[in-house]
């Protein structure tokens, strides 16, 4: 019976000690030496004494608040890593010095992950010597996936529905057109490639894509066009954004049709599907 109860009673102290070390490993502790993190609207603490975590897309801007009074500060370095390697492009050969000028009653650091940052173990250390001659350090990881503005120029995009919205939600793509493909490139050329059927009627390619924009909030997408047989004639073509994610790229646009008896206002809305490029 004696080594039952011994078994249980360890057991009890096995249990007790994994749930302690755990409320350690994801607590900060109001004596320890980390710089507490935080980002607006985010639960970014991680397990472990000044571990932080975020998620975030590229090109979508971080913005950090290490608290520390200016007042405190002697000096306060950040340093970012790479799959563990120091960063050179980052700051000075890796480290970014912040003036405890710059701030007062807490640095908020704003950071653009870049798409190099994208499926790498990204990480920057935040050190800070205080006037008192003490440490505080903290650590935070930065998981950056491909955001769907980043995404555009990587895919092929696939017309794969014309929608007549006035027309009563006609289906308005003709049978040629559905091999059709768009290039929204890097640099900001497009092209629409028609693919093995291109139409014969409607001057399929009379007007040719020569650039594409995605504006800041993403809320409109411009193509302008050149006639292919005046390429001095050019026109502009903007498109409300209904949907964009990193599969789908959907946008509306109103045509004026009134040549041909309808409104001047006739909308249309395009489908797209990312594809490999």
């Amino acid at each position: 019976m004696r080594s039952y109860r011994q078994l249980f009673i360890y057991g009890v102290m096995a249990v007790s000690a994994f749930f302690a070390s755990c409320e350690d490993d994801t607590e900060t502790n109001a004596d320890d030496l980390s710089l507490p993190l935080s980002v607006a609207g985010s639960n970014i603490k991680a397990p472990g004494n000044g571990q932080y975590r975020l998620n975030t897309l590229s090109a979508e801007n971080v913005a950090v608040t290490a608290a520390i009074a200016s007042a405190e500060v002697r000096s306060f370095t950040i340093t970012k890593k790479v799959n563990l390697v120091t960063d050179p492009t980052f700051g000075q050969n890796g480290v970014l010095t912040v003036n405890p000028s710059s701030f007062s009653a807490g640095y908020v650091f704003n950071y653009l992950a870049p798409t190099s940052d994208i499926d790498k173990l990204v990480g920057f250390t935040f050190h800070v010597e205080k006037t008192d001659g003490s440490v505080l350090e903290s650590d935070l990881t930065l998981v950056v996936t491909l955001s769907p503005r980043d995404n555009i120029p990587t895919k092929r995009w696939n017309l794969k529905s014309k929608i007549w919205v006035d027309g009563g939600n006609l289906e308005d793509l003709k049978d040629c057109e559905k091999d059709n493909y768009y290039l929204f490139n890097a640099d900001k050329t497009a092209t629409q490639k028609y693919g093995a059927n291109a139409c014969t009627t409607g001057c399929d390619g009379c007007w040719q894509e020569s650039t594409w924009e995605l504006s800041e909030d993403e809320k409109t997408f411009t193509i302008k066009l050149y006639n292919l047989f005046a390429p001095d004639q050019t026109r502009t073509d903007v498109y409300r954004v209904k949907t964009l994610t990193t599969e789908r790229l959907e946008i509306e646009i109103d045509y004026d049709l009134s040549v041909f008896g309808l409104s001047t206002e006739e909308t249309f809305l395009f489908k797209l599907e990312a594809a490999p490029k």
